[in-house]
C-alpha cells in the first residue's frame, strides 16, 4: 500500500502541464505542436492577456535595434509558458500577425530566458506598438545576442508559437 502512494506521488510530479483557465478576453496567442494540455482548441492552447499575466512575470531591461534607448519589457518567460502546457521540443516556430515566421533552435536560446513581452515601459503593447506580444531577448545583458542571428528572432506582433521535436 505504501508503494502505491509513492507511485501515485511520482506520477503526479511527472505531469508537466498545469491546469489553465479558459480565455475570457480576446485571444492574443495560440501555442500548437508537441504539447500536453487538456484544454486545446483546434490543436492548440489559446491564451488571452489575463492568462499570460497569471504566469510568473519577469522584466528585461534592454535596448534593441528598434528603440533609441533601453526599455523595460515585462512578460512571462517562454520556458514557464511551455512548462505550463507540457510542451517539449527543440524547434520553436514564432509567427506574427502578418504571417512572418522565424524558426528558433530552442536549445540555443533558452539559457537567455527570453520573455513574451506584453508590456513596454509600463504600457500594455498594442498592435501598433509591436504588440500584443514581442519575443524579447536580454541583448544588453548578453552582448553575444546582438548578432542578427539572434535579433532576427525577436519577432513582434507574435500571435502563434509552434513547438516541434
Amino acid at each position: 500500500m505504501k508503494m502505491l502512494g509513492i507511485i501515485s506521488l511520482l506520477f503526479s510530479l511527472a505531469l508537466p502541464a498545469m491546469a489553465l483557465e479558459s480565455p475570457t478576453g480576446p485571444i492574443i496567442l495560440k501555442v500548437t505542436g508537441n504539447i500536453n494540455a487538456t484544454k486545446t482548441v483546434d490543436g492548440g492552447v489559446q491564451f488571452d492577456l489575463a492568462m499570460l499575466q497569471a504566469l510568473p512575470q519577469h522584466e528585461i531591461v534592454t535596448s534593441n535595434p528598434w528603440v533609441d534607448k533601453a526599455h523595460t519589457y515585462k512578460g512571462p518567460k517562454l520556458t514557464d509558458l511551455l512548462t505550463a502546457i507540457g510542451a517539449k521540443g527543440k524547434t520553436v516556430t514564432l509567427t506574427a500577425l502578418n504571417s512572418f515566421q522565424i524558426q528558433v533552435d530552442w536549445e540555443k536560446v533558452k539559457r537567455y530566458d527570453p520573455i513574451l513581452a506584453w508590456q513596454d515601459n509600463g504600457a500594455i503593447m498594442r498592435v501598433r506598438d509591436k504588440g500584443p506580444l514581442w519575443f524579447m531577448l536580454p541583448l544588453d545583458k548578453y552582448p553575444e545576442l546582438r548578432r542578427s542571428e539572434f535579433t532576427d528572432m525577436m519577432i513582434w506582433q507574435l500571435h502563434v508559437i509552434d513547438i516541434q521535436h
